[in-house]
Order: structure tokens, then C-alpha cells, then sequence
């Protein structure tokens, strides 16, 4: 009777042992930190920076028929804001550009957009860090017709529309290449033979850098 209680004992503290090791393993585990998560990317708020390219002016005299085309260099720097719903981006850009050289129909004769400047809306699909827009509103630009001796310099309002893609290098800093086509519509030069009507038309394409904030 001894021998069987004392069996029934041992048994019942070896069942209590084993039951108690997985709770003691498990407490002794180290507890592994949770796995990061890279934010999504945000295109909103403000950005910064500057923009270089090429952009292929279009002159042409209504009344005396000269028609020219010319690639120019252009130059500037852009500011704007972004908001952000989902993968969708609205945002509002200016930016200010300097041209050059000249359109020039023959020695004595010319045309040119001298400097440009661009107010306009975008809407952007965003996919990862990578962002496709289109973009138009207003455009000003400093346009320069001569027919020696005479000369005129005068500031053109018109329109611009293009699109682009945006890409970001990192959380501060994005690249892009955007298109822009530009119509500053018609000015004149008063000369003693009459009045020249030019029209004024730009294709740009330039690269992109921006900061943003």
C-alpha cells in the first residue's frame, strides 16, 4: 500500500513538472521587437528648387509671312504646395525662367521670349514615390520683336498646359521631367511701312529638382 501511494505521488509531481516547463521555456524566450514599417510616402506641403532645359520658340509675322523656329535654353527656379488625398495630389506651382538667344528671321529681323513665368494648378496620381501630373493655368512672358530700326518690348499674357512625372530620391528631395507648352498669342511692332502681328509660342522641356520641406 506504501509503495503505491508513493508511486501515485512521484507520478503526480512529474505530470506537475511537465505541465509547468512550457510556461517556463515560453517566459525565458526573448520577446522579438516588431517588424519596421517604412512610412508612406507624402508629397504634401511646400517645395522649393530649379529647373533647366530646352525650349523650342515658335515666331511667325502675320502681315509680312516670316515664320521661324528656334531651341533656346531655359532656366529658372519654381515654388509650390501640394495636398494629398490617397494616391491623388493637388498642388498649385509658379515658377520664373529666363530664355535664350534669339529667334532670328534674318540679320536685322528677330523675335524671342525673353523671360517667362507660369502660374498653374496640378493634379497628380501617386503610385509608391513615383508621381504623373498634369498641370495648366496662366503664363506671363517678356517678348522682344525687332525690325530695324525699330524695336518692341512689351510683357504677353497667355496660357500654359503639360504634364510631367515626379519621382522622390528621398523624404526631402524629388527629380522630375516635365513638359510645357506655352502660348503668349499676338503682339505688334509699329514700323514707317506698318504694323508687324507676331504670334508667340514656346514648346519647353526641362528637368526638375526640388527640396521639400
Amino acid at each position: 500500500m506504501g509503495t503505491k501511494k508513493g508511486f501515485l505521488i512521484a507520478t503526480s509531481a512529474g505530470f506537475a513538472a511537465a505541465a509547468a516547463m512550457p510556461g517556463a521555456q515560453a517566459a525565458d524566450m526573448p520577446i522579438k521587437a516588431p517588424r519596421y514599417v517604412e512610412p508612406a510616402a507624402s508629397w504634401a506641403g511646400w517645395y522649393i528648387g530649379a529647373h533647366a532645359g530646352a525650349a523650342w520658340q515658335n515666331a511667325q509675322s502675320v502681315d509680312y509671312g516670316f515664320s521661324f523656329s528656334k531651341t533656346a535654353f531655359i532656366g529658372g527656379g519654381q515654388l509650390g504646395y501640394n495636398w494629398q488625398h490617397g494616391n491623388f495630389v493637388f498642388g498649385l506651382e509658379g515658377d520664373i525662367s529666363a530664355l535664350t538667344p534669339k529667334n532670328r528671321f534674318y540679320e536685322g529681323v528677330s523675335s524671342s521670349i525673353q523671360w517667362l513665368s507660369t502660374v498653374r494648378a496640378r493634379f497628380g496620381l501617386a503610385v509608391g514615390d513615383t508621381m504623373a501630373y498634369a498641370t495648366a493655368g496662366v503664363a506671363f512672358g517678356g517678348v522682344k520683336h525687332e525690325f530695324a530700326p525699330y524695336s518692341s518690348t512689351k510683357t504677353s499674357v497667355g496660357w500654359a498646359a503639360g504634364g510631367g512625372v515626379e519621382h522622390m530620391l528621398n523624404r526631402n528631395w524629388t527629380i522630375g521631367l516635365e513638359g510645357l507648352f506655352v502660348d503668349l498669342g499676338r503682339s505688334n511692332l509699329d514700323t514707317k511701312g506698318g504694323r508687324l502681328k507676331f504670334s508667340n509660342q514656346a514648346f519647353i522641356s526641362r528637368l526638375k529638382l526640388n527640396y521639400k520641406f
